[in-house]
């Protein structure tokens, strides 16, 4: 056997391994053919017996070759790998263009995180007389910030529990994965049409029959569930997205007793954006009503500092509860040890609320403005006035939707279609969801006026 060895003698083994490899995957070693002997290699290409052996034994440890009593080393069969066209694929991938006019719905205000807080707060979290920090910590999360969570529960939403039922996690998504392995099997989940979880493939991709539920001006309509028993529930009640509407008291009622009437029956309660109403105050949650323990209240920290935070939290009833710590005890928590220790001493310091009004200002008056700005358009109306961090917007007919849509394009300027939320994605192409809340003043005007230049364009 031919070896071309480089000059440079070392890391020989490695370099003596590779090229038989390489060898037999490009078949120039055929399947069957029998390799030289270790001596035989070995007097050959002037390298001692023992490299030979490590990579003889190499080869055959990874399935390359095999051995046959008191024979050699013989080549195994190899399939031949299947090397796509990947410029061809490359070449369909759609690359975004850079988005200048961002109305999405993800970001937040990054001009006025707290940096220089976050940063001390960091920084303290790194501390050689807390060794516990560098062990792998809780698999429900850092204890001081679920206790921390459980006072700002309480405080802010009038949520009563105890720190052994928040588990902290990465993502809500990661805490819904967690929910579809307490339940039972035959547990079927319902979700709001049009409503987040239709947006985004994660919650549904793997459950055989999600079940869409209509909205009326109270609400999530639960009329359908009323012969099933496993269910879990997914709902957004403080005001339900994207439509915005406040579940009334009555329909709050309506769903704690359907769920008080089977054992298998959950209500997941994402109390999203519920820091964020820019009138009055908020509307008591559902985990706050709950006498049967029956609610899974979700939250994050996404919208009140920032989405790379990756910290969401979940209140799990005892009952589940049990089944978690049976089940998860042995898991890491998905979270670092450091950001939810910095994170813990930011609540506890009452700068996490002072950050929290202030960022209510500043939201509220770029709401105003978008709202003003907005209504100076004859063909953009309100279907719903939602107080939040996102506007629901509806364009009149007499507008080429394709045209405007192509038009923002060329703006680089990304609005959201309501049918990306819906469990059917049509019927709804006029209807469009405008975030703002990462945008300045500047860019929401210019953006504006962008969508209108682009109407008057489109008719």
């Amino acid at each position: 056997m031919y070896l071309n060895l480089p000059k440079n003698k070392k890391f020989l083994y490695d370099k003596i391994y590779e090229i038989i490899k390489n060898k037999i995957i490009k078949g120039e070693i055929k399947e069957g053919e029998k390799l030289p002997s270790i001596r035989n290699l070995s007097k050959d290409i002037n390298v001692s017996i023992n490299t030979i052996k490590k990579v003889y034994y190499k080869l055959e440890e990874e399935g390359y070759i095999y051995v046959k009593d008191k024979s050699g080393f013989y080549c195994r069969k190899i399939d031949d790998l299947i090397i796509l066209d990947k410029k061809n694929i490359e070449e369909k991938i759609d690359i975004s263009q850079e988005i200048k006019y961002d109305f999405s719905i993800s970001g937040v205000d990054y001009e006025n995180f707290p940096y220089k807080i976050m940063q001390k707060y960091m920084r303290e979290s790194i501390d050689k007389n807390d060794i516990k920090i560098l062990d792998k910590g809780s698999y429900k999360g850092y204890e001081p910030l679920r206790n921390a969570i459980k006072i700002y529960l309480k405080n802010s939403r009038n949520i009563k529990t105890n720190s052994r039922n928040i588990i902290i996690s990465s993502s809500t998504e990661h805490l819904f994965s967690i929910i579809k392995n307490l339940l039972t099997d035959q547990t079927l989940f319902a979700f709001e049409n049009p409503g987040y979880a239709f947006g985004n493939k994660f919650y549904t991709y793997d459950l055989k029959n999600p079940i869409p539920l209509e909205l009326d001006n109270e609400g999530v309509k639960i009329d359908k569930l009323a012969d099933l028993n496993a269910l879990c529930l997914f709902v957004t009640p403080f005001h339900q997205f994207p439509m915005g509407t406040v579940m009334s008291i009555q329909r709050r009622i309506e769903l704690l007793n359907w769920a008080s009437l089977s054992k298998d029956r959950y209500i997941i309660e994402d109390d999203y954006d519920s820091e964020f109403k820019f009138r009055g105050y908020p509307t008591e949650s559902l985990k706050a009503m709950d006498k049967n323990s029956d609610v899974i209240y979700f939250g994050n920290f996404s919208k009140l500092l920032a989405p790379s935070l990756r910290i969401s939290y979940m209140v799990l009833p005892d009952a589940l509860l049990e089944k978690y710590e049976r089940n998860f005890k042995g898991l890491s928590n998905t979270v670092s040890t450091f950001v939810q220790k910095a994170l813990a001493n930011f609540i506890k310091s009452g700068e996490f609320e002072k950050h929290i009004n202030r960022m209510k200002n500043i939201y509220f008056k770029k709401f105003n403005f978008i709202v003003q700005k907005l209504e100076e358009i004859e063909e953009i109306s309100f279907p719903e006035r939602i107080d939040s961090l996102h506007l629901l917007i509806k364009i009149d007919k007499s507008v080429d939707i394709v045209k405007f849509n192509e038009l923002l394009k060329e703006k680089s300027l990304r609005l959201i279609n309501l049918n990306r939320f819906l469990y059917k994605k049509n019927g709804k192409e006029n209807y469009f969801i405008l975030g703002f809340a990462n945008l300045s003043r500047d860019e929401i005007g210019q953006g504006v006026d962008l969508i209108k230049e682009a109407i008057e364009k489109s008719k």
